[in-house]
């Protein structure tokens, strides 16, 4: 008799499944990124995780033939641009930029760029080191050693050359209509690429600055991490860092800057064509940004709101990762009819909400609701899931959203907490479960519950896809050890399709990643230890 799980899979292929795709508008396409299903993080100036390709629908489990690895320390989200016939996948890591060649059914290593300043840095840390700690991982994870998993987390940060100052190298990229590839590396700086559209052509740097060079030392000492970068609408480099937001043209030069002083930034940003949303440890902005300067005012269109957050270290001693919201904005409404929103996940005290905020005019008939903290929030909503913070930044399609189970129930202790809980939970200690559904009522300006997955393992904190192709939520999670992703009816929460991997290994994991689909429907993966492409495109 075949084995439950076969069977299981098989018959979720024969779930309806209705596409999405002539209901709602999406964001406006950036006409200055390159073209592509994945041309920079989160899929586009929204930030909303809406994927372009119509994804797979009928789910199987994999073998390791039918995965495609190239050796990385960590990487979050692999982007990709097409020339030519070409598909090039760029993954950011800590050590440099790896070029890999996507196109058909290829996933090679193409090339390896270190990051300007630093090619002698990180030269004894090959694919067998990389292997080595791997392996140590799985051994202690198999037998279930908690302590010596989490010794082996902060040996590894020492054994593969991560520190704070590289850790977050590369994690938010952007490719832009020309080819050429943004990112940002060692804490403060930026590096611009380009292999001259060729595929086989290695990655060379073109130019790179510090994000505050030239600054007066009292502003450059407070800018000490960039958090994210993105792609305005006229074809400039937007930057968030810890003090401010900074806009660079395509040439690196600093155009403008404004400062958030007493201000934790800790999350990435969305935009579009008229705002730059910032969240900030206080307040959730909505910046201007008119092609020569940008702005804070009021009288230029910028705002602000104040929203729920702890007092300041309460978040991060209980054991979340930001001062307030752990999550990048998230854009909702575009279309004529629907409401334009600025989504997040709050700081509260009481346990995490999701707030939506006004994105342009608030309307005239609307009035403040009881418990927020202005007019400017059009609802906020106790979550379901966690009691303390979300990290992974909610999906977004239409009226609906999806927000993630980001608080582990017994986290790993301080300062080996990040690292430990993506070894540990779920394997020694408990994981955060849960996925949740809520629905914007545009009539009603009000969010109500949707749908809720109580067995969604999210100790990789990996935001969904979302392809309203067919209607599907793609879902990272991890069941007996084995990390799979499932396919998630959007409307009704169904499972429609699950994609376990190959075996219980480690180099399975999406820890700090993003969903992303290539062209062809196959799954492209970050996390620790590999860039993955999973086989599954054939299965739509």
């Amino acid at each position: 008799m075949p084995h439950p799980l076969v069977i299981a899979i098989f018959l979720a292929t024969w779930v309806p499944i209705a596409s999405l795709a002539s209901e709602l508008a999406l964001p406006s396409a950036n006409p200055w990124a390159a073209a592509g299903p994945y041309p920079m993080s989160h899929h586009n100036p929204a930030q909303s995780d809406v994927t372009v390709v119509d994804g797979p629908t009928r789910g199987k489990k994999l073998t390791r033939a039918e995965v495609k690895t190239v050796p990385v320390v960590w990487c979050s989200a692999p982007i990709v641009k097409e020339t030519g016939g070409h598909t090039t996948v760029i993954a950011g890591t800590a050590h440099g930029l790896v070029k890999i060649d996507a196109t058909g059914e290829a996933f090679e290593f193409v090339s390896l760029m270190p990051y300007p300043g630093l090619e002698d840095e990180h030269t004894d840390v090959g694919p067998e080191h990389i292997a080595w700690h791997m392996e140590r991982i799985d051994e202690k994870r198999r037998k279930k050693q908690d302590l010596r998993l989490l010794f082996h987390s902060a040996y590894m940060l020492w054994g593969l050359e991560l520190n704070v100052r590289n850790g977050g190298s590369g994690a938010y990229g952007v490719i832009d209509k020309d080819g050429y590839h943004y990112t940002f590396f060692d804490a403060t700086r930026l590096v611009k690429s380009f292999d001259d559209n060729e595929p086989q052509a290695p990655l060379r740097p073109v130019r790179h600055v510090g994000v505050a060079d030239g600054l007066p030392e009292e502003i450059a000492s407070g800018i000490t991490r960039i958090l994210g970068i993105s792609l305005t609408y006229d074809g400039h480099i937007a930057v968030a860092a810890t003090g401010g937001l900074f806009i660079f043209d395509r040439d690196l030069e600093r155009k403008d800057y404004v400062l958030f002083p007493g201000e934790h930034v800790e999350n990435s940003i969305a935009l579009d064509e008229e705002r730059i949303y910032v969240v900030t440890s206080k307040h959730m902005r909505g910046v201007v940004w008119d092609g020569e300067n940008l702005s804070v005012d009021e009288k230029d269109g910028a705002w602000k709101s104040e929203y729920e957050v702890m007092a300041e270290g309460e978040a991060i001693e209980r054991g979340a990762a930001s001062h307030g919201s752990g999550t990048t904005p998230t854009l909702m409404g575009f279309g004529r009819e629907e409401d334009e929103l600025v989504v997040i996940s709050d700081g509260s005290p009481d346990g995490a909400q999701l707030v939506a905020f006004w994105r342009d005019e608030i309307p005239e008939d609307f009035v403040q609701k009881p418990g927020t903290r202005s007019r400017r929030i059009a609802d906020q909503i106790r979550l379901r899931v966690s009691p303390l913070t979300v990290e992974a930044s909610p999906a977004a399609y239409g009226a609906g959203v999806i927000v993630l189970n980001s608080t582990y129930p017994d986290s790993a202790p301080a300062p080996l907490n990040i690292l430990g809980n993506a070894f540990l939970a779920g394997e020694t200690r408990e994981a955060p479960l849960g996925a949740q559904k809520l629905e914007w009522k545009a009539d009603e300006d009000r969010f109500v519950p949707s749908w809720f997955l109580d067995d969604i393992d999210n100790t990789d904190w990996m935001p969904p896809a979302i392809s309203p192709h067919n209607g599907l939520a793609y879902l990272a999670t991890k069941v007996d050890s084995v990390y799979e992703y499932r396919a998630i009816d959007f409307e009704t929460g169904k499972v429609v399709a699950r994609w376990p991997f190959p075996d219980d290994s480690v180099l399975w994991n999406n820890w700090g990643g993003i969903t992303t689909l290539l062209q062809d429907g196959d799954l492209l993966l970050g996390g620790f230890f590999a860039v993955k492409r999973y086989d599954i495109g054939h299965l739509r």
